[in-house]
C-alpha cells in the first residue's frame, strides 16, 4: 500500500510523550510497507504462485474436470454439426469431420450420444464449479485470519507506527481485491483449459486449418500484452490513491465532533473530493483499457477467423463437414476466449493487490517479536538499570532510567507532556523493549519472560476506555474464553461498577456498542478496569484513570485502588495529586530521566525542587 502523503499514525493507547510516531518514523515506516514495490510490468505468475501455495490439489482437480468437459463440448458440438449435415441430407466426405470416428454412426444413435455427452459435460462442470468454489473459500478464509494475525502479532512498534485507514484498507479492499484474482485465476484456469480441449478437438478435425487460426489467435494476446502492463500500473495507481482516500476518510470520521464544531465540514469534503477524483481517475482509465480490450480482442478474433475461412476457400481444399465442424468448435473457442483475456487482463489491475498484501504480511511477520521461556507466577520485584529508549536518532525518550519496586507497591508517576510517562509503561509491559539498560523481574530479564504467562499476570487500563460492540459481560471478560460469569461479576463489583450494571434492563447482557452504548464515562471506565482486574493480575498499569470522570466516579475509582493496594503492584500515571493518594512513592521524569523518586515526605524535603515537579507535571496539590 502507498498513502501517497504522509499520513498521522495510528492512535497509541499508551501514546509515547516525546511525540506519537514522528513523520519521519511514520514516513520510513510507510515506506517498508507502502512504498513502491515491484514494478508495473512485473510477471504475474510469481504473485498467482504464493496465492495458490497449497491449494495446487485442488487447481489440478479444476484443470482436469475442464479439460475433461471442453473435450465432451467439442465432441458434442462436432456431432451437431454432423447431425445439422446428416439432417440437411449432405454426406460426411472426410473422416476427419469427426471426432472419435462417431460421425458414422446413426443419426438416431448420434442424439442418444450428445444427450450423454451433455449430462456428462454438466457433471464435469458441476466438479470444477464445487472445486474452484471451495478453493477460493478456503483461500478467502486462510487469507483473512493470515493477515490479521499477521499484523496483531507484530511488535508494538510496527502496530503503532502504522495508519490505522491502512491497516483497514489492508483487512477490507487487499484482500477483496485478492479475493477477485483467486475468482479470476480460477476463471482463467477452467476456460484455459476448456479452450485446450477445443482446440485439440479441432486439430484432430483439420490440423492445416486450426493451426493458422491458433497461430493468429496467439500473435493476437500478444499484441495486447502492453495494454496488460499498462492495466497493473493503473491498478498500483489505484490502490495507492485508495489508500489515501481511506486515511483521509478514517480521520474525517474520528474528528466528526471537532469538525461540526469547528464548522468546517465543507472543507473536509472538499479534501475528501480531491482524494476520490484522483482515485477515480485511475479507476475510470483501468476500466476503460479493460472494455477496450475485450472489444479489440472479440473484434480481432472474429476477423482472424474469417480470413482463415477465406484463406481455406481460396488455397485449401477442405469438405464442407471438416469446414463446418472447425467453424463450430472455434467460434465456441472464440466466445470463451474473449472471457478468458478479459479475466487475465483484470487480474493485471489485481495482481498490485496481491503482491502488497504479501509484502506487508511478510514485513509484519519479520517484526514478531520472539516469546521468552521462563514462565513466572508472580510479578515479584521489578528493577530498571540504566534503562534508555529512542524512537529516532535524534533525542531519547527515556535515558539512563534506574529503580527498584518490590511486589505490592503502588507508584505514581508524574511528569510533563514530553517527559517519558507512557514510554515508561509501555517498557513495564513489554510493549516495547529496552534498547539500552536492563528491565528484570525478580532476577529475570523481561525478555526472557514467556509470553502467555505474562498476559495472565498483568493488565492495562487506558486513558480512552474503549468497549466493543457486544454484552458487557463479554465486554470485561475480553476474549478470555477462561473467564467465568463469576469472575466477571467479582471484577464488576472490586471496580464498583457492578450495582449499575444490575440496573440495566438486560444486566451482564446488555449490549453495547463500539463507544459504550448507553454507559456513561465513568461507567465506561469502571468497565475497563473490571476488564483488567477479572484475572486477578500481580501488576496493574493506569494511565490517567481519572482524567474525564466526575467526582462520584473519580472517588469509586479511588476506592478500586485503595483496596488494590498491597495485593497488587500498581503503576499510576495521573496530573491530578488526588488521584495518586494511595501512592506509596512517586516518580519525577523530566526530559526523558528520572528526577526523583521517593515518598511524599522524601520530595517534599526539598520544597523547591518538588514545587518545581509539581509545575512541571502541571499537577496541582
Amino acid at each position: 500500500m502507498s498513502t501517497g502523503e504522509a499520513t498521522e499514525p495510528v492512535s497509541d493507547p499508551v501514546a509515547p510523550d516525546v511525540a506519537e510516531p514522528t513523520p519521519e518514523r511514520v514516513a520510513t515506516a510507510a515506506e517498508q510497507l507502502f512504498g513502491d514495490p515491484t514494478p508495473g510490468d512485473q510477471p504475474m505468475l510469481p504473485a498467482i504462485r504464493k496465492l495458490f501455495r497449497g491449494e495446487e490439489p485442488g487447481l489440478v482437480g479444476v484443470g482436469v474436470a475442464s479439460f475433461l468437459g471442453g473435450l465432451c463440448e467439442a465432441t458434442l458440438l462436432v456431432l451437431i454439426a454432423n447431425l445439422a449435415l446428416s439432417i440437411g441430407g449432405d454426406t460426411l466426405v472426410d473422416q476427419q469431420a469427426s471426432l472419435f470416428g462417431l460421425g458414422t454412426l446413426p443419426v438416431r444413435t448420434l442424439f442418444v450420444v450428445a444427450l450423454a455427452l451433455t449430462a456428462l459435460r454438466l457433471g464435469l462442470q458441476y466438479v470444477a464449479s464445487r472445486l474452484g468454489a471451495r478453493t477460493t473459500a478456503r483461500l478467502t478464509q486462510r487469507l483473512r485470519n493470515g493477515t490479521f494475525e499477521d499484523f496483531v502479532s507484530a511488535s508494538w512498534e510496527v502496530q503503532s507506527a502504522v495508519p490505522e485507514a491502512a491497516v483497514q484498507d489492508l483487512l477490507q479492499r487487499h484482500l477483496a481485491k485478492t479475493q477477485a484474482a483467486v475468482i479470476s485465476v480460477g476463471l482463467i484456469l477452467s476456460t484455459g483449459f476448456m479452450v485446450l480441449a477445443l482446440l485439440i478437438s479441432a486439430f484432430v478435425v483439420d490440423p492445416l486449418a486450426s493451426a493458422m487460426i491458433v497461430v493468429f489467435g496467439m500473435l493476437l494476446f500478444v499484441g495486447l500484452r502492453p495494454m496488460t502492463i499498462k492495466a497493473k500500473r493503473l491498478g498500483r495507481q489505484q490502490m495507492q490513491q485508495g489508500v489515501v482516500y481511506g486515511v483521509q476518510s478514517r480521520e474525517a470520521i474520528d474528528m466528526s465532533l471537532e469538525i461540526r464544531s469547528f464548522g468546517v465540514s465543507g472543507e473536509v469534503a472538499d479534501r475528501l473530493d480531491r482524494a476520490t477524483r484522483k482515485e477515480i481517475a485511475s479507476l475510470f482509465r483501468a476500466q476503460l483499457m479493460a472494455r477496450m480490450v475485450t472489444g479489440i480482442y472479440t473484434s480481432a478474433a472474429v476477423l482472424i477467423l474469417l480470413a482463415a475461412l477465406v484463406g481455406m476457400d481460396l488455397f485449401l481444399d477442405r469438405p464442407l463437414a471438416a469446414i463446418g465442424a472447425i467453424v463450430v468448435v472455434l467460434i465456441r473457442a472464440l466466445n470463451q476466449t474473449s472471457g478468458l483475456q478479459a479475466a487475465y487482463h483484470g487480474l493485471g489491475d489485481l495482481v498490485p493487490y496481491i503482491d502488497r498484501l504479501f509484502a506487508e504480511r511478510e514485513f509484519f511477520r519479520a517484526a514478531r517479536p520472539p516469546s521468552g521461556s521462563v514462565r513466572l507466577d508472580r510479578v515479584g520485584a521489578i528493577s530498571f538499570r540504566d534503562v534508555g529508549y529512542s524512537y529516532d536518532e535524534r533525542s531519547s525518550a527515556l535515558d539512563d532510567v534506574s529503580f527498584e519496586v518490590e511486589a505490592g507497591e503502588a507508584v505514581g508517576i508524574i511528569g510533563p507532556s514530553g517527559s517519558g510517562k507512557s514510554t515508561l509503561i509501555q517498557l513495564l509491559l513489554r510493549l516495547r523493549h529496552a534498547q539500552r539498560g536492563s528491565y528484570t523481574l525478580d532476577g529475570v530479564s523481561a525478555g526472557d519472560v514467556d509470553d502467555d504467562s505474562w498476559f495472565d499476570l498483568v493488565s492495562f487500563v487506558p486513558q480512552d476506555s474503549r468497549t466493543f460492540d457486544d454484552t458487557i459481560a463479554n465486554n470485561i471478560a475480553f476474549f478470555r474464553p477462561g473467564v467465568t460469569q463469576e469472575q466477571v461479576e467479582a471484577a464488576a463489583r472490586r471496580a464498583h461498577v457492578h450495582d449499575e450494571i444490575l440496573a440495566m434492563p438486560d444486566g451482564y447482557q446488555t449490549v453495547l456498542g463500539s463507544r459504550g452504548g448507553s454507559l456513561s464515562g465513568g461507567q465506561r471506565q469502571r468497565v475497563c478496569i473490571a476488564r483488567a482486574l477479572v484475572t486477578n493480575p500481580s501488576m496493574l498499569v493506569l494511565d490517567e484513570p481519572t482524567s474525564a470522570l466526575d467526582m462520584r466516579s473519580e472517588s469509586l475509582v479511588h476506592e478500586t485502588l485503595a483496596e488494590l493496594k498491597g495485593r497488587v503492584t500498581l503503576f499510576v500515571i495521573a496530573h491530578r495529586l488526588s488521584t495518586l493518594n494511595i501512592c506509596d512513592r512517586f516518580m519525577v521524569l523530566r526530559d526523558g530521566r528520572l528526577q526523583a523518586f521517593g515518598t511524599r515526605a522524601e520530595l517534599e524535603r526539598d520544597d523547591e525542587f518538588y514545587r518545581e515537579a509539581i509545575a512541571l507535571s502541571q499537577v496541582k496539590g
